[in-house]
């Protein structure tokens, strides 16, 4: 089952209410999901709720992050802060996956 990191609608009429979600990539956009990571007002451009040590726990078990919800995440400081520097953001097809870097041998000959 592949897993993704996206945004789930919800709020009301004319005014939307995004939460980022963990759901199963097959998902419709107002489906089930596995975990609420944070809640998003795109009106006001602001991050309502966040838990860091989710999105941690997510991102390290190799989770795919949607454009979106990595931008929102990016923009507000949480994904500097609960990624460790030995991990790398690399792109997969449309989606976004940290991995642990290779370490560069040197020294060798």
């Amino acid at each position: 089952m592949a897993v993704r990191i996206r945004l789930a609608k919800f709020g009301r009429k004319k005014h939307p209410i995004y939460r980022i979600v963990v759901m199963d990539a097959r998902s419709p956009r107002e489906g089930k999901y596995l975990d609420i990571l944070g809640t998003y007002d795109p009106k006001r451009k602001e991050l309502l709720q966040v838990y860091p040590e989710k999105v941690k726990e997510w991102v390290l078990k190799g989770t795919e992050m949607s454009h979106r919800a990595k931008a929102i995440l990016w923009n507000h400081g949480i994904l500097k802060e609960v990624v460790p520097e030995d991990y790398e953001l690399k792109r997969v097809g449309d989606y976004f996956v940290f991995e642990k870097r290779e370490r560069k041998k040197g020294g060798e000959g």
